[in-house]
């Protein structure tokens, strides 16, 4: 897994530079308002909430204006997704963790997991997956999309643990199964509130990573 830098959109490197925008930018700044609206709307309401009517209303904008930068609605699905894990990806401390303590670097990840585990941003995401797993084309190009917004994360993460000691595959593996355990602690919400036994399990697995330093 190759370390990245932390994604940034056109839109927000130009609002840095301060510049006059372009056409293309007020483009990029409708679509990031269908996008939020879209998201709020399945995070408020659910999925019986996303039409294309309710994202034009809560955008305040027309229904065409809608349709122009998302011809169906499976691409404003796929908007609700986008934006839900942009969100995620601005609010990681990757980037900014310093490696200078072992300890901690495992434990902010481990934080990070839970709060976006935890999180409409998640569950957004996977309910939407969920409803249209079995529309095979659709699925497949959400699953590619969710993986490759997610990687530069898990990526920096795992670059942060080899600076802080850990082998490059045990890092990766960490990454993943830290993720893994928090994902499936989260999801157990369904039928259950985490309770002592699931800050244990994870207790067990920050102990059993710092065995596994170099």
């Amino acid at each position: 897994m190759q370390a990245m830098s932390r994604p940034t959109s056109k839109l927000d490197n130009r609002k840095q530079a301060g510049s006059r925008r372009t056409q293309a930018e007020r483009s990029e700044e409708m679509r990031a308002r269908l996008k939020q609206a879209a998201f709020d709307l399945v995070a408020s309401g659910g999925l019986g909430a996303l039409r294309i009517a309710n994202v034009a209303k809560t955008a305040g904008v027309s229904q065409g204006a809608v349709l122009h930068h998302f011809p169906n609605k499976n691409q404003v699905t796929l908007a609700a997704v986008e934006r839900a894990l942009e969100l995620a990806n601005s609010e990681s401390v990757a980037w900014d963790t310093v490696a200078d303590d072992p300890d901690r670097v495992l434990r902010a990840m481990i934080d990070e997991f839970r709060r976006f585990f935890f999180s409409d941003r998640f569950w957004v995401a996977i309910a939407i997956n969920v409803e249209h797993s079995s529309e095979q084309g659709f699925s497949e190009l959400m699953t590619n999309k969710v993986a490759a917004m997610r990687q530069p994360v898990y990526a920096a993460w795992q670059e942060k643990l080899v600076q802080a000691g850990w082998k490059n595959t045990i890092a990766e593996k960490l990454v993943r199964s830290g993720a893994a355990l928090i994902s499936g602690i989260a999801v157990r919400r369904m039928w259950a509130e985490p309770d002592q036994l699931s800050d244990e399990i994870i207790t067990d697995w920050i102990s059993a990573a710092q065995a596994m330093r170099k």
